[in-house]
């Protein structure tokens, strides 16, 4: 029963550490489908300011391609 209510919570960027987005940017460039997910759910605003708004691009455009594969992220160079 805790994690439904640990689902319903409302992410608030501010309050997320380094570490944390740090942490959603590794799993989103692994799994694209997070990026798509927190859209559905907080909006394209909010998932281009925790993933940077290149990265959401990206993504959005090549799934309208259909082909996911980005080959780097740019957070991960520096």
């Amino acid at each position: 029963m805790q994690a439904d209510v640990v689902d319903q919570a409302p992410l608030v960027l501010e309050e997320l550490t380094r570490e944390q987005v740090l942490d959603w940017r590794t799993r989103a460039a692994k799994d694209h489908q997070l990026v798509f997910d927190h859209i559905d759910r907080y909006g394209e605003v909010s998932a281009q300011r925790l993933f940077t708004r290149v990265f959401v691009e990206q993504v959005t455009r090549l799934s309208r391609l259909r082909h996911l594969s980005l080959g780097y992220t740019t957070w991960e160079q520096s």
